[in-house]
């Protein structure tokens, strides 16, 4: 099982490079049991980076939030700051990827990266190099400030928060989500745990914990299953990219079994 990060600074990591010019990491979490990861990644031309010159694939599935600068998998469509895509299993895409400049992403993948290229592309859109559309499928969301959010309601009615749904899984509920906590945000769920897991990185704005944390811009926290968390509150609103196992139930930390 992936162990619990209740919180991590990324602005007091070092970059470390990866195994090609112009990549580097920050890693934020990882199971050893199955190589699934969340990293922060950095890909800067100006450093040597160059981007997969063929389409390609990957045996896990792939989900890529951006943080900073742009990208493109198809060279028409480009996704900058905030935009998300999930790429399935053996999704074929990236049929003329372009990085311009430097580019920051969180990158979460559910087995070790291997790229599989495949030079005889079918289409240029994304598609199952089986035919078979996974339940979860492609997901591209360039511009998610234009999309419909939902409202988060407290007890009384009034809304607390905003939440718009990147991409889930219909079968298992698993999937991700952008969180707006409007300012004189408090969690109506005061200290609780989930039975999925939760992941949050925080995009802007503060979040506060009733232990006592800060999580600024660039802050990270994972939780998995059955982790007892504190009750949060944000004095001036904050946005979160978070991610979660299933539904998200908010279970009172007192009726964790011992």
């Amino acid at each position: 099982m992936r162990p619990a990060v209740p919180f991590l600074d990324t602005h007091a990591m070092e970059w470390v490079p990866g195994d090609m010019p112009g990549l580097f990491t920050k890693m934020l979490s990882a199971d050893p049991e199955t190589g699934a990861r969340s990293a922060l990644q950095c890909i800067d031309p100006a450093r040597g980076y160059k981007a997969p010159a063929l389409p390609h694939y990957h045996d896990g599935d792939e989900e890529i939030f951006i943080v900073k600068g742009e990208l493109t998998f198809d060279g028409r469509q480009w996704l900058g700051e905030r935009a998300y895509c999930f790429h399935p299993a053996r999704t074929v895409h990236g049929f003329r990827s372009q990085v311009d400049s430097e580019a920051w992403f969180i990158s979460r993948i559910k087995r070790p990266l291997k790229f599989d290229f495949h030079e005889d592309a079918e289409s240029l859109e994304p598609y199952s190099l089986d035919g078979v559309e996974s339940e979860r499928g492609v997901a591209v969301v360039p511009t998610p400030a234009e999309r419909p959010w939902e409202d988060i309601l407290d007890a009384g009615g009034k809304t607390i928060a905003r939440r718009q749904i990147l991409s889930v899984h219909p079968g298992t509920g698993e999937g991700s989500m952008l969180v707006e906590f409007l300012p004189g945000f408090v969690s109506p769920h005061g200290d609780h745990y989930h039975s999925v897991y939760e992941e949050v990185f925080v995009v802007s704005g503060q979040l506060e914990t009733a232990d006592g944390k800060v999580f600024t811009k660039g802050c990270y926290s994972y939780k998995p299953p059955m982790y007892v968390q504190s009750a949060v509150s944000s004095e001036n609103g904050a946005v979160a990219y978070v991610n979660f196992g299933g539904k998200l139930d908010f279970l009172p930390a007192a009726s964790k079994p011992a």
